[in-house]
């Protein structure tokens, strides 16, 4: 029974969607609000992991130790009430259980939870990009591509000016960590999760194998890369800005992790990733200012041209609130950023599209809140 319950379940559990994620760095929720389009704009610590020659335009120091953000889809929210329902009205019966579980075939599901501590100055800054996320998707065969865990980028970055500020320059040397497990279940695999035998011995019983452990399944390394960026403004009117930046130059491979005296598997390289953006304020008041912004991510990347583009608009009243909107692979995107002394607050909805093609299937159109709080500094 317990055997066929798992069954049931790793059947429901893929992840297969997360592959198809476009995640080029550790993205901020103020870029996500504007659909993402921000390199070009790169005037807050973000720049650290956008584009590095911001840096050099920072009026001001920034830190912040402890800003913890919660994100989560809509689709997770309302599975998340349909099982409380279940439990509630009908004590959790395997029908109520298969019967949500069908409800939700080729949904997914994501949760994540980030940390991203910094402190930057004009010239120069360094950080921490920490994601802690899963992302699920449930179908009916009884297989299942589970990547889910930790990563980690942490960014030591240096900027400078020239041609009378009109042209920005900023190098990043960085390390990345990852863990986790990124591999397909069959059924086969179920074994891992039932089985009590030390050992299995493919019907030849002189030739014992080692029993694999779910250890086994788990990955780990650390690396180092660098990023370059450029913001180019020509004229001050308007400020019309081109940003350039590549990340992971040369790609960034992993070097797996030694634990207990067993090496992990190493992750996948980070491929290196050419983005490229123009800005425009086409409004700037005493106060207030209006900024508008487009993007191409990864354009070297053999990625459907979709899932690349990125259009943002941002209002702001000094450096109380800012207000943004935009188009993240063509759905809406929108939030707002609130700072009153020693608090800010941070929100972002947009939508991931997990398909090859944006746009292809409502299934796999992610629609997804994020939320960030920062006390003191």
């Amino acid at each position: 029974m317990v055997r066929s319950t798992i069954a049931v379940v790793l059947a429901g559990i893929s992840a297969t969607a997360s592959a198809d994620e476009l995640k080029w760095t550790h993205f901020g929720v103020r870029p996500l609000a504007m659909g993402n389009a921000y390199v070009a704009v790169a005037d807050d610590y973000n720049a650290l992991f956008y584009n590095p020659a911001g840096l050099a335009r920072l009026k001001d120091w920034d830190g912040e130790l402890l800003n913890p953000s919660i994100e989560v889809s809509a689709n997770t929210v309302q599975f998340l009430k349909d099982a409380q329902k279940l439990v509630a009205g009908s004590a959790g019966s395997v029908t109520a259980v298969l019967d949500l579980l069908e409800s939700n075939t080729g949904k997914t599901q994501h949760f994540a939870l980030d940390l991203s501590p910094h402190l930057v100055f004009p010239g120069w800054g360094f950080g921490l990009g920490i994601d802690l996320s899963t992302t699920l998707a449930f179908h009916r065969d009884i297989s299942a591509d589970v990547d889910f865990g930790p990563s980690i980028i942490a960014p030591l970055a240096f900027a400078t000016n020239l041609l009378e500020n009109r042209l920005s320059i900023g190098l990043t040397l960085k390390a990345v960590a990852r863990g986790g497990v990124n591999r397909e279940f069959s059924i086969n695999d179920i074994d891992v999760f039932t089985s009590k035998d030390e050992s299995t011995n493919n019907g030849d019983s002189t030739t014992p194998e080692k029993k694999v452990e779910i250890s086994d399944f788990f990955e780990g390394g650390i690396g180092f890369g660098t990023d370059f960026g450029i913001l180019f403004t020509p004229v001050k009117l308007m400020e019309p800005t081109l940003g350039i930046s590549i990340t992971d130059v040369g790609g960034t491979s992993y070097e797996e992790f030694d634990i207990g005296g067993e090496a992990l598997g190493a992750p996948a390289a980070r491929l290196p990733s050419v983005n490229t953006g123009v800005s425009l304020v086409p409004f700037q008041g005493d106060n207030t200012f209006l900024r508008a912004s487009v993007d191409a991510h990864a354009i070297n990347q053999p990625i459907h041209y979709s899932k690349k583009w990125n259009l943002g608009l941002e209002w702001g009243y000094g450096s109380i609130i800012k207000v943004q909107t935009g188009l993240h692979q063509g759905e809406l995107s929108a939030g707002f950023d609130f700072n009153v002394l020693f608090f800010s607050c941070r929100f972002a909805t947009y939508t991931e599209q997990l398909g090859a093609i944006a746009g292809q299937d409502d299934d796999l159109s992610d629609r997804r809140y994020i939320l960030q709080i920062k006390f003191l500094i």
